[in-house]
């Protein structure tokens, strides 16, 4: 089963916060540019920014006043925001939807930008140095300019502030960074022989590609950066790797019973050639994929480590990568084990899928209670 995940587009989050206003420092005068020549006006962090806003006004008062409507709705999350989150969820829930506007009001929206740039946000509590939303162009032109005086009109008015805007020259765009995604991916799924699973996500800030996987081997990693030699591939294990040809992946028990109680793993409630359903104990309602399913039996208590995403649905449906079977619980004294009284009470009920979540045993009345997650419950003789 795999795992396909192409992210890191431009998804963006409407925070509410709030902050004051950033000062009067003045910023170079766009209008003075050239259409076709946007030359680099200063380095942020290792950016290259090509154009700025002038902050025009000393006071922006509509801003203050988004600023603190978006502080007052976010105290009862926060009790004390700190200054860092306030500037953070200000610009995103401020400047950040009207650059997005302006952008695609001249770029044209459903992905008009991709091929030009990209935009994302950065936030002071993930570790930048200042709260602001950047747009990045590959080969800026004319429309720039109408982003900018479009943008620039929202300043006078003291709607937005100009410092968390930054325009800069990106190396690459967000449809480049699609492009070399589904390339990678492909890539991968060539080395994909049906057992496992792998993501593939793209960062938009830096352009890296991080490979998620349980089954890649290093030699095969190592192919796959000469194969993108100019592309920085990021390479995590997601688990336990798959078992090697040839070797089971269902984990035994060093003891087949136990007289303590097992408190671990959730319960086999029914069995296929090809799968099986697990529910109850400390396992989700799931019924899982395994080739090696018609090896496990009704009753027994199991761990499940899953390979890929997991459906949502009633019950849940994944791939097992490995089934680690616990030891049968049987009291000192009682005549059946747990696996046994719960196979028993299987075979009896009615229920397609019912999720038993405790088994006891009482050996003064020697009766196993099964209780269920509906709270009711079920009694077992021990004969």
């Amino acid at each position: 089963m795999k795992n396909m995940i192409f992210s890191s587009g431009i998804t963006i989050a409407l925070l509410v916060g709030g902050c004051g206003t950033a000062g009067t420092e003045q910023s170079t005068d766009t209008s003075s540019v050239e259409q076709d020549e946007w030359h680099v006006i200063k380095t942020v962090g290792d950016r290259d920014i090509i154009a700025e806003l002038s902050q025009t006004v000393e006071e922006s008062p509509k801003r203050d006043l988004t600023a603190q409507e978006q502080l007052k709705s976010a105290a009862n999350e926060y009790e004390i925001p700190s200054k860092e989150l306030e500037e953070d969820m200000a610009v995103q829930a401020i400047e950040g939807p009207v650059a997005i506007d302006a952008v695609e009001e001249v770029y044209g929206g459903d992905g008009g930008f991709d091929k030009e740039g990209l935009l994302f946000f950065e936030n002071q509590l993930n570790g930048a140095d200042q709260s602001g939303i950047w747009i990045g162009l590959k080969d800026p032109d004319m429309r720039l300019q109408k982003v900018l005086d479009i943008l620039q009109q929202k300043v006078d008015a003291g709607e937005i502030l100009a410092e968390p805007i930054y325009i800069f020259r990106s190396p690459h765009t967000q449809h480049e960074l699609y492009v070399q995604q589904d390339k990678v991916a492909k890539a991968v799924d060539e080395l994909f022989d049906g057992h496992g699973s792998y993501s593939v996500s793209v960062d938009t800030i830096s352009g890296a590609i991080t490979i998620g996987h349980d089954f890649l081997k290093t030699e095969q990693q190592q192919e796959l950066k000469k194969q993108f030699p100019n592309c920085a591939l990021n390479f995590k294990q997601e688990g336990s790797m798959v078992a090697e040809p040839g070797q089971s992946s269902i984990i035994k028990p060093k003891k087949n019973e136990t007289e303590a109680p097992v408190e671990e793993g959730g319960f086999v409630l029914g069995t296929s050639d090809t799968s099986f359903f697990v529910a109850g104990g400390t396992e989700d309602a799931v019924s899982y994929s395994f080739p090696e399913a018609d090896q496990l039996s009704v009753g027994q208590r199991v761990k499940v480590e899953a390979t890929g995403a997991i459906a949502e649905s009633y019950p849940a449906q994944g791939t097992a990568k490995f089934v680690e079977i616990l030891p049968d619980y049987r009291p000192a004294g009682a005549i059946l084990s747990e696996s046994q009284v719960v196979e028993k009470a299987t075979q009896a009920s009615t229920h397609d899928f019912w999720v038993i979540e405790k088994v006891s045993y009482d050996a003064a009345s020697n009766v196993w209670t099964l209780t269920l997650n509906d709270e009711s419950e079920v009694e077992i003789e021990d004969r």
